[in-house]
């Protein structure tokens, strides 16, 4: 993804982060199944129907339309509530059970001899929901220019061969574009490698039917280079070349060149102002011993969209 090129503003650095850091897309959202109610008509024949086939989450009415009172009574005593207990259904009244587990209840009138007195509920499991869901991790959040990072994730349905898009939103942008796609394989994981050139924003998605599903948003933020190199000593002076990489240009910004002091804490000993090129030569001075000299670009130098980073120490000896 590229970035606006030419003359960095650092004052809206920080806002940028922050906003980049919020964006987030959820996934969608399956409604419930609702659940059904199916009826058992009390006869002075029998039940009608003897038998019935629901599912969990189900409901069961019994209706009475004889003159005399019925029990319904199930050889199980768990899976299940009934409106009352004993189910004693009364003539012209109604009562319900309602299921919570799968499987097989016959019941009975206790107080019936006839088989039509007789029969079974057989509750079903419900086939699992499956919401569609795309997930995005990168393999690091903080990368130096020009270093590439590793985007994964798992799409649900988990099948081999859906087309994900990763779509980037750099530092300045306002709008997600698509910068790659990659196919799951078995499982429906995929990974893919991006290079980002600033602070970056990325979102995975996949068509599933008619919906959109977009995963939440994971950010990679970008140090700039910082290239340091010792030309020459000469006597107590050492020489350095300088030189910022990033995709926009330094000149006029300035890096801090500091001297790691004997409880290992890095000062500050001089600052150097970059020129064209985004480079510049400068000298330090060195005392007896080993020196470890580095050249630090401040967080309020680096620009919008980039960290503060360091060069590699390098020790000088006299």
């Amino acid at each position: 993804m590229n970035s606006n090129t030419g003359r960095w503003t650092r004052a809206a650095a920080a806002a940028v982060s922050g906003a980049l850091l919020a964006v987030a897309v959820p996934a969608l959202v399956a409604s419930p199944v609702s659940a059904a109610t199916q009826a058992i008509t009390i006869t002075k024949s029998g039940f009608v129907p003897m038998n019935q086939t629901i599912k969990v989450g189900d409901t069961i009415s019994f209706t009475n339309t004889d003159v005399a009172a019925h029990e319904v009574l199930f050889k199980a005593t768990t899976g299940f509530s009934c409106t009352v207990k004993p189910l004693v259904v009364q003539p012209d009244k109604t009562q319900s059970c309602t299921w919570t587990v799968a499987g097989s209840y016959p019941y009975s009138d206790p107080n019936q001899r006839d088989r039509t007195f007789r029969g079974t509920v057989t509750v079903d499991a419900v086939a699992p929901v499956v919401v569609p869901t795309v997930s995005l991790a990168s393999s690091t959040d903080v990368v130096k220019y020009g270093t590439a990072v590793t985007l994964s994730g798992k799409t649900v349905p988990a099948t081999a061969g859906t087309t994900v898009d990763i779509l980037a939103m750099a530092t300045g942008e306002t709008t997600y574009t698509k910068v790659t796609s990659v196919v799951t394989t078995n499982g429906g994981t995929y990974t893919v490698p991006v290079t980002p050139e600033i602070q970056t924003s990325y979102r995975a998605e996949f068509q599933n039917g008619t919906a959109r599903v977009a995963s939440a948003v994971a950010a990679v933020q970008v140090r700039p280079q910082v290239g340091l190199v010792l030309r020459t000593l000469k006597g107590v002076r050492a020489y350095f070349t300088v030189k910022v990489t990033s995709s926009q240009t330094y000149e006029g910004a300035y890096v801090l060149v500091q001297r790691k002091n004997s409880l290992g804490r890095w000062t500050t000993v001089t600052r150097t102002t970059l020129g064209a090129f985004s480079s510049d030569r400068f000298s330090v001075r060195i005392p007896n011993g080993t020196s470890r000299i580095r050249a630090l670009l401040p967080a309020s130098q680096a620009g919008a969209g980039y960290l503060a980073t360091a060069s590699r120490a390098i020790a000088v000896s006299r």
